[in-house]
């Protein structure tokens, strides 16, 4: 009878691994389960006819994510976990009490860890503020906006493992007190959402509701002082219909439903490009019943905002591109307001990718010179050919956490120009510099390039090297 049991439970085992692969045929998995992209079916051969060497792995590749049964196994697996151990099977979802659901790309914010220098939070601020100097020169308002993680401002239900800190030091406050000092026009959501009794964010869903979406939409037009609707007359009713980007893809067989808040609102609005959802990376709506023009960067966050601000704009553009083309968005001329919408955990993208505008010109006196060492390399933009991108690693000892860097860049004519800095950030090194400068007058010649650091009163010439020519 024994020995009966263990073949049974041996042939049992063996019909329940062979289910994924013979349901194939039959129950194969053809939809993307959360934020996965698309794996299509490899090609045998490659496109000049040879035999294609990937082709196993990518055969596995698509046989991991279509498979038969996939998201019901998957489901299945994450509710065994998080029921009974309080453990997520997936790295990007973080399973908390009371059923709720966290992003697991916030932890190091809500642990402080990995917190970015003070060099990189100057650098933040210093280039929104270049992005602000040149929007208002085109006649333009421009504002600045940070979704709160979820986990700043629900905190109650992260796991309990999560309780020791790293450091009670985050970007957050570390960029709000940078922002304080500057005149970066800035719209504080941190304070703006802690004030509220009310929690406006799902619970399995990295996002705020539409509750928190209008009162957003709110604060930004009043801090702009555009006058618009506020909708406070307009019908509320909450709706059990909306289901979770984490729950997606934590249980992605069945999700249960969750409460948000629709409001009768007349949209009169229509969408220029042929737009198939809010998460598309562009979207263009026209508003005849409105005025003014908006320009509009947001990431996820803004899926929400995005119906009220059409509603409230004559035309607006709605965009994800990043780096944050605002050079080539704008050719046709500039949108009357500017605003920029990113979530916490990505404060990082405005030094590691920094928004493309013609860097602005200074006049600038050398007071002294030094002996510095820098890498200097120069290439067309791949985001926008009109611009040369010159970008500079000066040694740290030779640049405060808060000096200004210029470059002087001169032609084989003796023609020199000294443009104002984007601060740059990547793996290696905080300690980066970019301007763009345009590519008809600096192509095809070879550039001599001095790097210039301002540190109040003192202005100093660090470094002089050569950049061959940079071929349209």
């Amino acid at each position: 009878m024994n020995k009966f049991l263990r073949c049974f439970f041996i042939i049992l085992c063996m019909a329940l691994c062979l289910i994924p692969t013979v349901g194939m045929p039959f129950f194969a998995t053809n939809e993307t389960i959360g934020n996965e992209s698309e794996t299509p079916f490899p090609s045998v051969t490659t496109e000049e006819g040879g035999f294609n060497s990937s082709f196993l792995p990518e055969l596995g590749a698509y046989y991991e994510k279509h498979f038969a049964f996939r998201p019901q196994f998957i489901d299945t697996d994450a509710r065994i976990q998080s029921k009974l151990f309080a453990v997520s099977n997936l790295d990007t979802v973080t399973v908390g009490s009371s059923d709720w659901l966290y992003y697991s790309s916030t932890l190091d914010d809500y642990l402080g860890r990995n917190t970015l220098s003070q060099r990189e939070i100057n650098g933040i601020v210093h280039n929104l503020g270049l992005v602000q100097e040149y929007v208002e020169s085109q006649g333009s308002q421009f504002l600045f906006m940070v979704a709160p993680n979820k986990n700043t401002l629900y905190p109650e239900n992260m796991p309990y493992y999560y309780d020791v800190k790293a450091s009670d030091e985050h970007n957050r406050d570390l960029l709000h007190k940078a922002l304080a000092d500057s005149e970066v026009n800035y719209l504080d959501l941190f304070s703006l959402f802690q004030s509220q009794d009310e929690t406006l964010y799902f619970k399995q869903d990295s996002h705020w509701n539409n509750k928190g979406a209008l009162m957003v939409y709110n604060a930004s037009l009043d801090a702009l002082e555009k006058r618009h609707d506020d909708y406070s007359a307009a019908e509320e009713k909450r709706v059990k219909d909306h289901y979770g980007d984490l729950a997606k893809m934590l249980y992605p067989a069945a999700q249960q439903a969750e409460y948000d808040y629709e409001y009768a609102i007349d949209a009169s609005y229509s969408y220029v490009t042929p737009t198939k959802s809010v998460e598309d990376p562009l979207i263009i709506t026209e508003n005849p019943s409105a005025s003014g023009s908006l320009y509009m960067y947001r990431d996820s966050f803004g899926n929400s905002l995005l119906p009220f601000f059409a509603n409230a704009y004559e035309n607006a553009r709605f965009t994800k591109s990043k780096p944050i083309n605002v050079a080539l968005d704008n050719m046709n001329g500039m949108a009357d307001t500017v605003i920029f919408e990113i979530v916490e955990r990505n404060v990082s993208w405005f030094v590691e990718s920094p928004p493309v505008i013609p860097s602005p010109e200074r006049v600038l006196n050398i007071s002294d010179s030094v002996e510095g060492t820098a890498q200097v390399s120069g290439n067309i933009l791949e985001a926008n050919t009109q611009y040369i991108a010159l970008s500079a690693f000066v040694d740290s000892d030779l640049c405060a956490d808060d000096a200004t860097v210029c470059l002087r860049v001169t032609t084989p004519d003796g023609k020199s120009d000294d443009f104002e800095a984007f601060t740059l950030s990547d793996d290696e090194s905080g300690d980066g510099f970019v301007v763009y400068i345009p590519a008809a007058d600096y192509a095809d010649r070879e550039l001599e390039v001095d790097i210039i650091v301002l540190e109040g009163e003192r202005t100093t010439k660090v470094y002089h090297t050569s950049v061959d020519n940079i071929i349209l």
